[in-house]
């Protein structure tokens, strides 16, 4: 068996914008029809918005079948094409295990390539497109990508601002259970902050300019609740934590209209806004601690400087992994005499015991419960050293 049965064609990251958009393999019962009758024994698609790839078992040499579908389905054309990349054999095997480790996204690390790489197996097993070689491929795959966050601890050196002011704040604050956090913005960056505030069970109150789009972010998260943008000042200065995150070409909070409300409570606020959405002049008093979004981009810059440093470390992890795969992959080939070896040494120490127990008609169920054990255990032995000789100078 040749590990270069296992093949992977598609674009990725390195792609413009454009082509991987063009690119997408999201249509999966139609893909692996196509692919089933194309000919191929097993196939996997992996198709995200930073790539779009087919992991497939094959025994044809080349990549001309798979390439002309992949080719046709996507439209990609002339230029485009030089973003197609093919691995086969170990390269493959590699590949997809980096994928899942982290080391082939945007962002070194990020987890949800890993949830990604799950479900395209499912995908795959659903429309029952893989199979053995593919489905144990995948699986260690997830398993590597689990080992790698839980070793490594990559993924808790988050680069997302608003996740690091709320872990800051939550730091600060020793847990933010039924704290009461203000955010001001219905942007990405707002959002953000609120999922992240409710994972840590605060009490979440929004407001926003617009009053759709504050509808509309109450439709997202229902347990939250949304004020008019007007009375935001009473809530402000009723808050544990008020974060705000908007666009606004003017402060959000005014020192002077803060001042009108303020009774002296301890308020951690984030300023996440570009331009500043808070008066600085905040920051001064006794108070109040105010953290604007370069404090937080100096966390993020030396999470993703410790990210890279991890680099060589999840590296030889995926080596090993390549490794142990291939070393699986290798025994494929004698697993048939591995079972006929086995089962021939059961059926020899079956036949002995019963030779022995019929001859020695006194024997004790103690007894012959004992030469059951050791027939057993040399027949296992044999078996065993002639497993051994098999994978060391045998087959593989």
């Amino acid at each position: 068996m040749d590990i270069n049965a296992i093949k992977m064609i598609g674009i990725d990251k390195d792609a413009p914008l454009k082509t991987r958009e063009k690119a997408s393999l999201k249509n999966f019962e139609r893909v692996f029809h196509e692919l089933k009758k194309l000919g191929f024994q097993e196939s996997v698609v992996l198709s995200t918005c930073h790539r779009s790839e087919i992991y497939f078992y094959s025994s044809d040499e080349n990549f001309e079948k798979v390439e002309r579908f992949y080719l046709e389905y996507t439209g990609l054309k002339g230029e485009e094409r030089k973003y197609l990349k093919k691995r086969e054999g170990c390269e493959a095997v590699k590949h997809i295990f980096r994928v899942a480790a982290g080391l082939e996204s945007m962002v070194v690390g990020e987890d949800q390539i890993l949830s990604q790489v799950k479900e395209a197996l499912s995908k795959a097993q659903e429309f029952e497109g893989s199979g053995k070689i593919l489905n144990r491929l995948f699986r260690e795959a997830v398993t590597l990508g689990k080992r790698v966050r839980a070793e490594t601890g990559i993924g808790s050196l988050s680069l997302s601002i608003s996740y690091i002011a709320v872990k800051f704040i939550e730091e600060n604050l020793d847990g933010l259970k039924d704290k009461k956090a203000f955010v001001i913005g219905a942007g990405e960056m707002g959002k953000i902050a609120i999922k992240h505030l409710l994972d840590k069970e605060a009490k979440v109150f929004a407001t926003n300019r617009s009053a759709a789009r504050l509808i509309s972010l109450k439709e997202e998260f229902p347990t939250i609740e949304v004020i008019p943008y007007e009375e935001k000042y009473l809530h402000i200065a009723s808050s544990d934590i008020v974060i705000s995150a908007t666009d606004a070409p003017h402060y959000t909070v005014n020192y002077e209209k803060l001042m009108e409300v303020h009774k002296g409570r301890r308020i951690y606020f984030v300023d996440l806004g570009v331009p500043r959405d808070i008066d600085p002049k905040i920051g001064t008093l006794k108070e109040v601690s105010l953290y604007t979004i370069d404090d937080l981009k100096k966390t993020a810059e030396e999470n993703l400087k410790e990210r890279i440093s991890l680099i060589p470390v999840i590296d030889k992890m995926v080596e090993e992994k390549v490794e142990e795969f291939a070393k699986w992959y290798r025994e494929l080939e004698i697993e048939p005499y591995i079972k006929e070896v086995n089962r021939y040494a059961e059926k020899v120490y079956l036949e002995e015991f019963e030779k022995v127990v019929n001859k020695i008609n006194s024997l004790s169920e103690k007894d012959r419960e004992k030469i059951r054990l050791a027939l057993r255990k040399v027949a296992n032995k044999m078996a065993n050293k002639m497993i051994t000789q098999l994978r060391i100078g045998g087959i593989v």
